[in-house]
C-alpha cells in the first residue's frame, strides 16, 4: 500500500507491540514506538503522527492521563485520532478514555493483527 502514514504506537508489553509493529509495517505504516506515556508525550512534542495507538496500563504515565495531556494541549501535541488498546472490556477506564477524547478503543484480546491495518485505515479515513 505504501500510504506512508505514521503510527504511534503506546505500548509497554514487547510482545505485543512487536505483533502490531510487524502488522502496521508490513501494511506500508510508518511504525514508531514507545513504552509508555511519558515518552509518548516526549516524542509527540517534537514529532507528528497520523494516528496512535494508546495503551490504557504502563508505568509511569497510563494511558488516560496521556490522552487528557495530549487532548489539552493540541498545538503542542497534534489533533490526529487516538485509539486505546486495553485488555479488559467493560472497563471504566476504557469509558473515561472516551470522556476524554479518545476516537476508539480496540481490545488486545480480540483484535486479529492481520486487521489491525483496516482498523487503522477506518480511523484515519
Amino acid at each position: 500500500m505504501g500510504n506512508n502514514k505514521r503510527i504511534l504506537v503506546v505500548e509497554d508489553e514487547i510482545d505485543v507491540l512487536a505483533l502490531y509493529k510487524d502488522a502496521l509495517v508490513s501494511s506500508g505504516f510508518e511504525v514508531e514506538s514507545v513504552s509508555n506515556g511519558q515518552e509518548a508525550l516526549d516524542i509527540l512534542s517534537t514529532d507528528k503522527f497520523d494516528i496512535i495507538l494508546l495503551d490504557i496500563v504502563m508505568p509511569v504515565l497510563d494511558g488516560v492521563e496521556t490522552l487528557r495531556q495530549i487532548k489539552s494541549d493540541t498545538n503542542k501535541y497534534g489533533t490526529m485520532p487516538v485509539v486505546m488498546l486495553s485488555n479488559i472490556g467493560g472497563d471504566v477506564a476504557i469509558d473515561k478514555a472516551l470522556e476524554y477524547g479518545a476516537d476508539g478503543y480496540l481490545l488486545k484480546s480480540e483484535t486479529d493483527v492481520t486487521e489491525l491495518a483496516d482498523i487503522v485505515n477506518k480511523y484515519l479515513a
